[in-house]
């Protein structure tokens, strides 16, 4: 589930997923880098997408044009991993908020004409408005979970019940996902923060 991982925007390039596959062996022993395009395992010229696996965890997916790294999934390696997607400078641009706004505003605007045209219907109104609320409530706490020391159970916990909100709300509610995003890419650029703050101190 991409929302419980450390998302970067980065453009698939063979080259670096190799290098920093190299660097990762180098401190955690019996990885192994998956070659993929679309679903299925390819040799790496004719690759799209990439992989960095140690048994059955995922610690690094690279997609066309974008990726994740999995810290919470990584147990022991966490840091190895974390040091590692620092030096590759993964993430360190402060993701843009604009695309994400609009959307929301798009969906707020959605919302309100929807109520506005269920007025008669009072049942139905307060059965929507409260869907509306729930996904709304849930987005912001998937939103403050990005910045929160939150642990990975609680995490979850509220990632199971976004996803159930959005589910339950879609399709307009997936205009919310752009924020979220957004959100989520801030993880790894607030690491660079707090190692620039912490060197200064």
């Amino acid at each position: 589930m991409w929302f419980l991982k450390f998302l970067f925007k980065k453009t698939f390039d063979a080259g670096f997923v190799e290098a920093f596959f190299e660097a990762l062996s180098a401190r955690i022993s019996g990885l192994e880098l998956v070659w993929k395009k679309g679903g299925s395992v390819v040799a790496k010229s004719d690759a799209t997408s990439a992989a960095i696996k140690r048994g059955k965890r995922t610690l690094f997916c690279q997609n066309a044009r974008n990726g994740w790294i999995d810290l919470f999934g990584a147990g022991d390696d966490r840091q190895v991993l974390q040091e590692t997607a620092m030096h590759f400078q993964l993430g360190k641009e402060k993701p843009g908020y604009a695309i994400g706004v609009v959307c929301l505003i798009i969906y707020l605007v959605l919302v309100f004409g929807t109520i506005t045209a269920r007025a008669g219907d009072e049942t139905l109104a307060s059965v929507y408005i409260s869907l509306v609320s729930a996904v709304l409530i849930m987005t912001a706490m998937m939103v403050t979970s990005y910045s929160a020391n939150w642990s990975h159970t609680a995490r979850s916990l509220c990632a199971t019940l976004w996803v159930l909100t959005i589910v339950a709300t879609a399709i307009s509610s997936l205009l919310l996902l752009p924020l979220v995003w957004a959100f989520n890419r801030q993880q790894l650029s607030n690491l660079y923060n707090s190692k620039s703050g912490q060197a200064n101190s």
